[in-house]
């Protein structure tokens, strides 16, 4: 069990203190510019994968195109079962040697895998290896996404006193602008008049993109959460002490992230899997169609958040929970029509949803753990959960079509995982806080009992108010 020293720590010290008050205004945008910056870029090495699975099912596979498309997302889903122990590895380096590190850290190497799989040989000319080798480049990717997507929020809301709901949805507009890119790059290549090898140049930009993002990251100062408890600390690993003192809020990060992932794949990968395949729409056409609701979803995404600092976080989140188990079906229904008109309210609808949950997300798990475990609690509890139902989300709905020959059967996963939203919801509800409202952090209201006098929670005030 962890053990925390909490007396004649230099952190505390009221002129470094006064340093950063200081400075606060300056950093707050260089902060918010590269979490979003380097947010996208990671996420537009990791939504390649996605936007080129129907490629990659005739290149890598061979068969009929469905049992083709199901290998390929196989493959996608497989990466989310790493993504649980690159959190444990990248939560680890940011609670305890900075969350400045383990982003660095993360950025690059994703962008190395990126780079070998526009490097990989095609089933035609190396036979099984093909798919063997872009397996252990996936998760690898799989594996760095663990210490990104919830560690770029943690690090910019632990800069950050307040519209934590705004700022944490403007981290998922970079991801959208990221995977909006990605989506872009597979529809161009998909163009009757693109060489065969076109595919291959996204990819093989994810090298420079890794060594942006470093510098980028490299740039930027620590939390001063993170430099509060940094010198105060003495402990084993993080993840024994989540597990056995923080179970409930672990768990609720598990279905929150369950859900993020099943709405934003929905959107992102399997609506364009659902049109070329079960529609019979162009490949092309339905990857553009993606590209809207991604432009929908990250212009919705920081009203989402504004409004999560007004009203809450939970009560934002449950109405899209609502709103997707009683649209899933129409959605569907209305991809059948096959009209641009039918399309994009479809997508519209997919797109409200998913910026509705998935925009205060990032504000209330930061309110679930304490600096000195958060970048370990959010980061396996998200990618536990994602990996559960978010990354099997196109793998399963696809299954769900060849068996039951319902083309409406995706739409009872919607609903089982907005159900699970509800319920993670439910269980994240903390004891009252008075007047401070659901966006202010007051971290002594997330410790176990035992633990309230241990002098954390002093610690942690001290480092909300230098923020």
């Amino acid at each position: 069990m962890a053990r925390y020293k909490t007396k004649n720590s230099r952190s505390l010290n009221p002129i470094r203190k006064k340093k950063h008050s200081k400075d606060h205004s300056k950093i707050n945008k260089k902060i918010l510019l590269s979490a979003i910056i380097g947010n996208g870029l990671e996420f537009y090495d990791f939504a390649l994968f996605g936007a080129f699975s129907v490629t990659f099912s005739q290149l890598f596979f061979t068969g009929d195109k469905i049992s083709s498309l199901l290998s390929t997302l196989s493959l996608f889903a497989l990466a989310f079962f790493v993504r649980p122990l690159g959190s444990i590895f990248f939560g680890y380096l940011g609670d305890v040697f900075g969350r400045k590190k383990a982003l660095s850290y993360s950025i690059i190497f994703m962008g190395f895998f990126t780079f070998l799989i526009g490097c990989l040989p095609v089933y035609k000319d190396v036979g099984f290896l093909a798919p063997l080798l872009l397996l252990c480049c996936r998760l690898g990717q799989g594996f760095c996404l663990g210490g990104e997507n919830n560690g770029s929020a943690i690090f910019l809301l632990e800069h950050m006193k307040k519209r934590k709901g705004f700022a944490g949805a403007l981290i998922l507009t970079g991801g959208a602008a990221g995977t909006i890119l990605a989506t872009f790059f597979s529809a161009l290549s998909n163009l009757s008049f693109m060489p065969e090898w076109s595919w291959r140049l996204p990819f093989l930009f994810g090298i420079l993109i890794g060594l942006l993002g470093t510098y980028i990251r490299r740039s930027i100062d620590e939390t001063p959460e993170f430099l509060m408890v940094q010198d105060s600390k003495e402990r084993n690993a993080p993840l024994p002490f989540v597990l056995k003192n923080y179970t409930k809020p672990f768990l609720c990060a598990m279905g929150i992230g369950g859900v993020n992932g099943v709405l934003a794949y929905t959107l992102v990968v399997y609506i364009s899997v659902y049109l070329t395949t079960v529609v019979k729409y162009p490949l092309t056409n339905s990857l553009l169609y993606s590209c809207i609701g991604l432009i929908i979803f990250g212009s919705l995404s920081p009203l989402m958040g504004h409004l999560a600092d007004k009203v809450g976080e939970r009560k934002v989140m449950l109405t899209s929970c609502l709103i997707t188990i009683f649209c899933s079906p129409f959605i569907f229904y209305l991809l059948q029509l096959q009209t641009v008109s039918s399309i994009f309210m479809a997508i519209l609808i997919a797109a409200v949803t998913m910026s509705t949950f998935n925009a205060p997300t990032n504000a209330l798990l930061q309110r679930l753990f304490p600096t000195r475990v958060r970048y370990t609690g959010i980061a396996l509890g998200y990618a536990v959960g994602i990996a559960l139902l978010g990354g099997t989300q196109p793998l399963i709905c696809t299954y769900l079509i060849e068996t039951t020959r319902n083309p409406f059967s995706p739409a009872f996963y919607l609903i089982f995982a907005a159900c699970v939203g509800m319920i993670a919801l439910f269980f994240s509800r903390k004891a009252e806080v008075g007047s401070e409202g659901f966006s202010q952090i007051i971290p002594e209201y997330s410790l176990p009992s035992k633990l309230k006098s241990g002098g954390i929670p002093s610690l942690e005030k001290d480092a909300a108010s230098m923020t």
